[in-house]
């Protein structure tokens, strides 16, 4: 049993773990989630298209 619990510990840790984010596709600058939703940008003052991006957590 303990063989078990050693294998699905080792296969967890092995898994790349993400986090998403959105930015906004003219100026760059991660998004708050109101602007997510609302898909407009404060920084740009305008409607934006957000692009999501993953990054690495270790």
């Amino acid at each position: 049993m303990t063989s078990t619990f050693d294998a699905a510990r080792q296969i967890h840790n092995e898994t790349d773990r993400f986090v998403t984010f959105h930015r906004c596709s003219a100026c760059d600058r991660v998004l708050s989630i109101p602007e997510f939703i609302e898909r407009h940008c404060e920084e740009c003052k305008g409607y934006t298209k957000p692009v999501a991006v993953k990054e690495r957590v270790s």
